[in-house]
């Protein structure tokens, strides 16, 4: 320090008690606390945005295809398959007469008459298309071919049309359509599409989209297998799909839906497409 007269006075000395408490500041207390906040919030934020704006996983599924085969009652001792069916006629004003049936063979030349030509143009015996080893009781009648539903009166081809006995259409007989007999079609017997065996392959899966999982069994984590009959026709369509087994929830409906949608290779019968009837099971399983 210096005085008026220029002389230099020694300067006093500053108390200073480094040991003596302080009290905190509120307002660098609050400052400190707002920077953490605000550094905190700047590495949760990130992970919190992208939770929210991420849409939830759909769960996977896996599913496939099983076809599971039946077998007919057996006919006179034989555990054969059939299915299908066929009919035919000849414009016939009168309903078709009551007779017996032809044979079943791998191969029809000859469709069944009632009224044969007196010189038939190829003289071979009349065959229906089928399975050779089904033999029905209307085969044994000692009576002219003729339909085995048909009625007592004059001998008559039936209403139809095609060349067979009865009034649907083909060389069959019956009201079915095709070479067969009954009121399915494509020939064989029984009614209805084919089963796998005796000659008739199974469809094959070529187009199957997956099924959606539906929202109430993907909330209670639920799943199972849907076991569904269809009919795969003659162009690799599904027809006629029945459930077999339930799950519930809505998996049943869903399986439905995407079945529907798919396409098959379908099931052949001496090199020729026909229409098939198998079983496919479609799995849920949450992952």
């Amino acid at each position: 320090m210096t005085q008026s007269d220029g002389k230099v006075c020694p300067e006093e000395p500053i108390d200073i008690n480094i040991w003596q408490d302080y009290l905190p500041d509120p307002i660098s207390w609050a400052n400190s606390l707002l920077v953490h906040v605000i550094a905190v919030t700047a590495l949760v934020l990130p992970f919190a945005l992208r939770q929210m704006l991420d849409p939830v996983p759909v769960p996977k599924m896996r599913f496939g295809v099983t076809p599971l085969f039946i077998s007919l009652p057996q006919l006179h001792g034989h555990a054969d398959k059939s299915g299908g069916g066929g009919g035919g006629g000849v414009s016939d004003p009168f309903p078709a007469s009551k007779g017996a049936l032809p044979p079943f063979a791998d191969t029809q030349f000859t469709p069944p008459m009632v009224k044969v030509p007196d010189m038939p143009l190829l003289p071979m015996p009349p065959t229906l298309l089928g399975a050779p080893e089904v033999k029905l009781p209307a085969m044994n009648l000692d009576l002219p071919w003729g339909d085995p539903n048909g009625v007592n009166g004059p001998q008559s081809g039936g209403p139809g049309t095609g060349g067979g006995i009865g009034n649907g259409i083909g060389p069959g007989v019956g009201p079915g359509k095709g070479p067969g007999y009954g009121p399915g079609q494509d020939g064989n017997w029984g009614g209805g599409p084919f089963i796998v065996g005796g000659g008739v392959s199974a469809p094959v899966p070529i187009y199957k989209p997956e099924p959606a999982y539906s929202e109430e069994a993907r909330k209670a984590k639920f799943g199972g297998i849907v076991l569904l009959w269809i009919v795969v026709d003659a162009q690799g369509n599904v027809r006629d799909v029945q459930v077999a087994k339930r799950l519930g929830m809505g998996l049943d409906e869903e399986a439905v839906k995407a079945v529907q949608t798919w396409k098959f290779k379908p099931g052949l019968r001496q090199q020729m497409p026909v229409p098939v009837r198998v079983m496919v099971e479609v799995s849920f399983r949450l992952f």
